[in-house]
């Protein structure tokens, strides 16, 4: 293999690529090597890189799909993806397996939260290879964990999800239902109506 071949490899995994798809050929690593050391990839985490000329500013929704395959984006990072919240968050909210044990990088900072498999199940979409909750369930967690993340944000996601032109309130209170913050929501709405 040349460094043309490794080059080319990258692009047909989208700028990414794992260590295991080209084994033990140490010429590869020498090239690697030089690529890293010209700037033109970067290793994301041992063994996992990515080609900066095909992907000049990494998407870290693509990198947390990657890194984390099992992880569903949730909460601060679920609301500012879908815009419910004028917050930005320094790291990335990440639902996971209740006994799941995912190896942590450095980059992207990264908060777990351990769901039961219900829980971690309920609203999970698939966007490409980024696993998100859909609209209705991240609303529904704002209200699940208003103690938690604080009333301002709270009510902050359920007045911009009432403006939204797709709302689904019927699904919304399905999944209010299922969380059991049925009692809850429906005063916080009525005011919003």
């Amino acid at each position: 293999m040349k460094k043309t071949d490794l080059i080319q490899a990258f692009k047909n995994n989208g700028g990414w690529l794992h260590s295991r798809s080209f084994g033990y050929k140490t010429h590869i690593y020498k090239y690697l090597k030089e690529l890293i050391q010209k700037g033109e990839v970067k290793e994301v985490k041992r063994g996992l890189f990515y080609y900066k000329k095909l992907n000049p500013v990494a998407d870290s929704f693509n990198e947390i799909a990657i890194l984390y395959p099992n992880a569903v984006i949730c909460l601060f990072s679920a609301w500012h993806y879908y815009q419910l919240t004028t917050t930005v968050p320094y790291r990335h909210h990440l639902a996971i397996p209740h006994k799941s044990k995912p190896a942590k990088t450095d980059y992207p900072p990264v908060k777990f939260y351990y769901w039961s498999k219900e829980q971690y199940e309920l609203g999970m979409v698939k966007q490409n290879k980024l696993k998100i909750y859909n609209v209705e369930k991240s609303v529904c967690d704002a209200v699940k964990f208003r103690n938690k993340v604080g009333e301002e944000i709270t009510l902050e996601v359920l007045k911009k999800y009432m403006n939204l032109n797709q709302r689904d309130i019927e699904k919304l209170m399905r999944y209010a239902k299922q969380m059991r913050i049925e009692k809850t929501i429906s005063p916080m709405l009525k005011t919003l109506i």
